[in-house]
């Protein structure tokens, strides 16, 4: 028989408050993680050469045994110095390192076809097809995604070996390959994609982090993947995958849809069951953790277990072996990410000192831990979901506990307690019970704000009111959950109540969701702060945590400090001459940031081919890195998706002062268009119509609507495009839209002066930007070319040849970038001149000069 112990998250609960960094000054094991930590922090961003990992780690065992041998009490130091030295060798070793053969040798910046053979070394997953999308030109099929291990490539001279990690894309759902795998597929090879914006994820930094070094799409077809020899049967992970995916088809079986889908995320860490609508729900709300396999769900089932074993008397060291091992199990299973990981080891620390009957000290089993989780991927402390986990743990064992102690009672309050009844003392304490559980929920949300505004440019207040009641449902689905999966092999009788009670709870947890983020202010959307910053509010936090009681509020005074100075320099809003105007590099599609010296936002255009998804990858992370909160206006040049699909993604970002769209956008019938005017009304955004003659100021800036006049002229929307002549002093950009046919006619009929920078129409298509033809095989300028007179050509549109725009243009001196080749071009006016900036080349180029 044995009573339930104190997991890693409580067992500071009884110790005095000036203990904490006494037990970290204790713990061995802290200056090991800290060294580590400093290690891969070197490599990582020191900007030092991998050798000094090397001589850091050599230099310092030398002098660590050379000290030792001495008795020195300073050589331990040396020993930290090495260690600091050895986590920088395996993180350089383990994100950096390639074989000779390894397949990103193979791979280029163009997708090229290729054939290639390896072992699947993740479990093939299925991504769901998104909701039908008024705002996407071409709906996406499912497809599934995989990770394999090259082992030949198909060449000229046959197949010959390869090495290294792909990402691999399937069109279509693949069946019956399983981890562990050998397969031969064929595709389009090709280098993951580095940015081509500011602000935007660099994919083949953050890839490397999983050591992987190249893409694969594999287009639908009829045997897009074959299996050549099964191998799953020999690999842990191949039978943990397969067990993985029956539980998530009994899920399917036993509970409705959207109930199953949070389960599989619940349980087992599959989130593909849940479209992306369900799973940004619960990001917004501030509690996707509850789906997201963390410490909470190891702690909260170690803590069931613990519950079950006493009820049927299991002696204390032996329940304390099983409830490690259904930990360790449970890690594997759900994919052994960094919390679950982290708490495994925590909670598995706890039961060897059951065993042994030995003390826990909570600082060193939190350090093991960290550890732990570098010895298995050095890249994993740079994650949010690690960085989340270990910062809630550390504020909630060493000070959560401390700080929310109910405070000893006076005599006069025993007494009174000894007369109340039972009804008066179960309601003190649930409603104690609720206390706590809100301020932990308040205390975390406030820890971790800065870090999810930093990854997700995300702050939820509403998670600290939704966060209890969401983690009370969610463990109960948790539990009966789980409870679940052990019966429906045994009886379906069995499994019936079990399901009922993890649909009703996780359905009540969904109904919640839906209801707070629907709720204005629940959640905003914001610019990360500076890693400056960062460093030093979590500084404050660690003091807080660690310090003597003495220091409290002082820490507490200098943190609110620094928040309030950081909301100020966030806030600042500078005073310059400068116009600065960026053409995003967004495929098939235009979105142009204008911003003006008086520090106003503009917009012309906001959408793609690709979907309103390029608002959350390109747009809004450009626009947070330039610290922008609001736009002001947005001018839409016309009712093509392409050009307008990005705005009600946007308009979850930012706030929008007004919508400019010429006269026929709303003309047009389309399921887009009504969805966009629908949205701009019921959110009471003031709408205005852009007609030839107008003129717009922002301060010293002017924009000059060139294109549509009030009716006409006859065509498609492109002819009617609005087109804008943006000036600031002498210097001029012109931004054209789709113009062709008519349109192009009617604006060239009014004379403008020759611009330094032209948008070229239509995407740099050949219809609108034709060079003229002459006698012979000659070729004169079109006759765009020959109106505007530009210096500089900036084409938006996907990759493709642009020789004919170097003919159009190149005839009147004017030179051509393409954004696949140059990413987003920045356009500067200020008093000395135009400077043109291209993100993807470096390449800086004076456009003019003023005298």
């Amino acid at each position: 028989m044995f009573n339930l112990p104190a997991t890693p998250d409580t067992e500071l609960s009884q110790q005095p408050r000036d203990a904490a960094w006494r037990e970290f000054a204790r713990a061995p094991l802290v200056p090991v993680a800290l060294a580590v930590t400093t290690g891969l922090i070197l490599d990582r961003y020191g900007d030092v050469p991998a050798i000094t990992g090397w001589v850091l780690g050599v230099v310092g065992l030398v002098l660590w045994s050379v000290g030792r041998a001495r008795g020195a009490a300073t050589s331990v130091v040396w020993l930290w110095v090495a260690v600091a030295g050895l986590g920088a060798i395996y993180h350089n070793l383990y994100r950096n390192h390639v074989e000779p053969n390894d397949i990103s040798q193979f791979a280029t910046e163009i997708p090229t076809p290729a054939r290639i053979r390896g072992i699947v070394v993740e479990e093939p997953v299925r991504h769901r097809p998104p909701r039908n999308d008024p705002f996407v030109t071409e709906q996406l099929s499912e497809t599934t995604s995989t990770v394999l291990t090259a082992t030949e490539i198909h060449s000229r001279d046959g197949w010959v070996g390869a090495s290294g990690r792909i990402r691999v894309s399937i069109e279509g759902l693949v069946t019956g390959i399983h981890t562990g795998d050998r397969v031969e597929m064929t595709g389009r090879l090709v280098l993951p994609a580095v940015p081509a914006n500011p602000g935007e994820t660099n994919w083949r930094e953050l890839l490397l982090n999983q050591r992987i070094t190249a893409s694969l799409r594999v287009e639908k077809s009829i045997t897009p993947v074959t299996r050549l020899e099964e191998g799953w049967r020999r690999s842990l992970f191949g039978w943990l995958s397969v067990i993985r995916g029956w539980g998530t088809r009994t899920f399917q079986q036993l509970l409705p849809e959207p109930e199953a889908g949070l389960a599989g995320a619940l349980l087992l860490g599959d989130r593909t069951a849940l479209d992306r609508e369900e799973w940004q729900a619960f990001v917004r709300t501030g509690v996707v953790h509850v789906l997201a396999i963390s410490g909470q769900h190891l702690v909260i089932l170690a803590m069931f277990i613990w519950l079950v074993l006493k009820v049927f008397d299991v002696r204390r060291r032996r329940g304390a072996g099983s409830v490690a091992l259904v930990m360790i199990g449970y890690a594997l299973l759900t994919g052994a990410r960094p919390s679950a990981v982290r708490a495994a080891i925590m909670v598995c620390t706890v039961c060897a000192a059951l065993i042994l009957r030995r003390p826990v000290m909570a600082a060193n089993a939190f350090a093991l831990a960290w550890i732990v989780v570098v010895a298995i991927n050095p890249t994993d402390p740079f994650t949010i979901g690690c960085q989340l986990s270990f910062v809630s743990v550390f504020v909630l064992s060493f000070a959560a506990p401390v700080w929310l102690a109910p405070r000893s009672p006076t005599p006069v309050e025993q007494l009174l307690a000894e007369y109340r009844t039972f009804g008066e003392q179960l309601a003190r304490s649930l409603g104690r019970g609720v206390w706590v559980a809100t301020a932990i929920s308040f205390i975390l949300a406030v820890v971790n704000a800065p870090l999810i505004l930093a990854w997700q440019n995300l702050v939820a207040p509403i998670g600290v009111i939704l966060g209890p009641p969401v983690v009370l449902l969610s463990s109960i689905a948790l539990i009966s959950g789980f409870l679940l999966l052990l019966a429906a092999p045994i009886s379906a009788w069995l499994a019936w109540p079990l399901a009922r009670v993890t649909e009703w709870s996780l359905a009540a947890c969904e109904a919640l969701v839906r209801w707070a983020v629907q709720i204005p202010g629940a959640w905003v959307y914001g610019p990360s702060p500076s890693t400056t910053w960062l460093i030093g509010f979590y500084s404050g936090v660690i003091a807080l945590v660690l310090l003597p009681t003495v220091w409290q509020r002082r820490i507490l005074i200098a943190l609110a400090v620094w928040v309030i100075l950081g909301l100020v320099v966030s806030l600042w809003t500078r005073e310059t001459d400068e116009l600065r105007v960026t053409i995003l590099a967004v495929g098939h599609g235009g979105c142009v940031v204008i911003e003006t010296p008086d520090n106003r936002v503009l917009l012309y255009d906001v959408g793609t081919t690709r979907g309103p998804d390029t608002v959350r990858r390109v747009i809004a992370p450009y626009l947070w890195q330039r610290g922008i909160t609001r736009i002001d206006e947005v001018f839409l040049s016309h009712a093509d998706l392409d050009h307008f699909n990005g705005l009600p993604e946007l308009l979850e970002r930012f706030p929008i002062g007004r919508v400019t769209h010429t006269p026929t956008f709303a003309d047009k019938t389309t399921r887009g268009v009504e969805t966009v005017l629908d949205t701009l009304d019921r959110r009471g955004i003031a709408r205005r119509i852009a007609v030839v003659g107008e003129r717009f100021e922002a301060g010293a800036v002017t924009l000059e609507v060139l294109h549509p006049p009030s009716e006409g002229p006859a065509g498609n929307e492109n002819t009617r495009s609005l087109v804008l002549l943006v000036r600031s002093g002498t210097n001029t950009i012109l931004l054209t839209g789709d113009l062709e046919g008519e349109g192009q006619a009617q604006v060239r009929l009014k004379p403008i002066p020759a611009v330094d920078v032209m948008l070229a129409p239509h995407h740099g298509g050949k219809s609108a930007n034709a060079p003229q033809p002459g006698p012979g095989n000659t070729l004169f300028p079109g006759l765009m070319a020959q109106w505007a007179k530009p210096k500089l050509v900036i084409s938006s549109q996907r990759p493709g040849p642009t020789d004919h725009l170097a003919g159009a243009y190149g005839g009147v001196g004017a030179i051509v970038w393409d954004t696949p080749t140059a990413g987003a071009v920045t356009v500067r006016c200020h008093s000395s001149g135009v400077i043109t900036e291209a993100f993807r080349t470096g390449e800086v180029r004076v456009v003019a000069r003023r005298k």
